[in-house]
């Protein structure tokens, strides 16, 4: 994930991150993202967003008992990081890896493999999915994460050590841990929806040779077009000990329904990790679902830490506070989900 300078409906923008205040620099990326905004609302009709029918709120005024373990949670950072990189130059890492995260996904819930190449590079994206039983709800939310690890620590300190591979306890097993506690806790507590999760393959390599971010959410996107969940989440780099999550600006001017959602949610469990300001433009696995105009959000630690795309990245720096807040949250969005209002 990195800051967002293009999309391929919009101009080159300066190289900087647009933060609140910033908008009257962004006024011609905001008009011409409009026609995206149209396109997720006039797509599938009974997946089209969020209409009268499925409205997003708090369902009564009590507060949904959730039982997301960070503490757990952070196990599976261990797991992860135990295995080495998992970038492309180390494959038995990320069989290791793969082999892991379906080793903890219950055996109520359907696995998929989407194998990809693209530049020249063998991708696998694991797609979960989770179903409501006899069709019952059209509504599908699509919880996404990266598994992959940066194969260049090109923003340490130390200039010797940018050619060695990310560990990734942050940047890649964080959002992998939560979404695997996610899926156990919707084994034990279905909800009335329909939920997959699908962990992304080759997100954070881009700008290392020809290569670009997000590529294997893209492969997804392009390889099933049919595919059209009724909103979505990005979880990434949410475990560190100071985590602070604002509303990332392509996800709020995009998904604003889902946004306005997840921070109902953030106070309904006292998450103060959720900032209720406007956050930097980010290159992430949401970009690609935004483009063919389906609203997905990504909850992504900002302004970055400072062990991001460093050997300091590792679980030394995690919380398992952070890593419960974020779990508890997007559970209660996915209970709270109104889809009889």
């Amino acid at each position: 994930m990195k800051w967002l300078f293009f999309l391929r409906k919009i101009p080159l923008l300066i190289a900087f991150p647009i933060c609140s205040g910033d908008f009257d620099k962004s006024a011609d990326i905001t008009a011409k993202f409009s026609s995206i905004k149209e396109e997720f609302r006039e797509s599938v009709p009974h997946r089209k967003g969020l209409t009268h029918n499925e409205k997003m709120g708090l369902t009564g005024s009590r507060v949904a008992s959730i039982d997301f373990d960070g503490k757990i949670a952070m196990q599976h950072i261990e797991a992860q990081t135990s295995f080495g990189p998992r970038s492309p130059q180390y494959p038995d890492a990320k069989f290791q890896t793969l082999s892991y995260i379906r080793s903890q996904i219950p055996s109520s819930m359907q696995i998929q493999l989407h194998e990809f190449n693209t530049n020249g590079l063998n991708g696998t994206n694991l797609w979960v999915s989770s179903r409501v039983a006899q069709k019952k709800s059209n509504t599908l939310i699509m919880l996404g994460t990266h598994w992959d690890t940066r194969s260049q620590a090109d923003r340490d300190t130390d200039i010797t050590q940018r050619n060695i591979p990310v560990l990734g306890a942050n940047d890649g097993a964080s959002g992998v841990a939560v979404l695997i506690e996610i899926a156990k806790h919707l084994h034990k507590k279905p909800p009335k929806i329909n939920v997959d999760l699908i962990f992304f393959d080759l997100e954070d390599i881009g700008n290392i040779g020809k290569n670009a971010y997000a590529m294997g959410s893209r492969e997804f996107v392009k390889e099933h077009p049919k595919y059209r969940p009724t909103a979505g989440i990005i979880i990434d780099m949410v475990c560190d000990k100071d985590l602070r999550i604002p509303q990332e600006y392509y996800s709020s001017l995009a998904a604003p329904e889902v946004i306005s959602g997840l921070w109902e949610s953030a106070k309904r469990q006292k998450a103060n990790v959720f900032k209720d300001t406007r956050g930097g433009v980010i290159i992430d696995d949401h970009i690609p679902f935004l483009e063919v105009g389906i609203p997905v959000v990504n909850l992504i630690h900002f302004p970055f830490p400072k062990s991001w795309h460093t050997t300091k990245d590792t679980i030394k720096f995690c919380s398992a506070s952070s890593l419960d807040q974020v779990g508890r949250v997007v559970l209660d969005f996915i209970h709270q989900y109104d889809f009889n209002k």
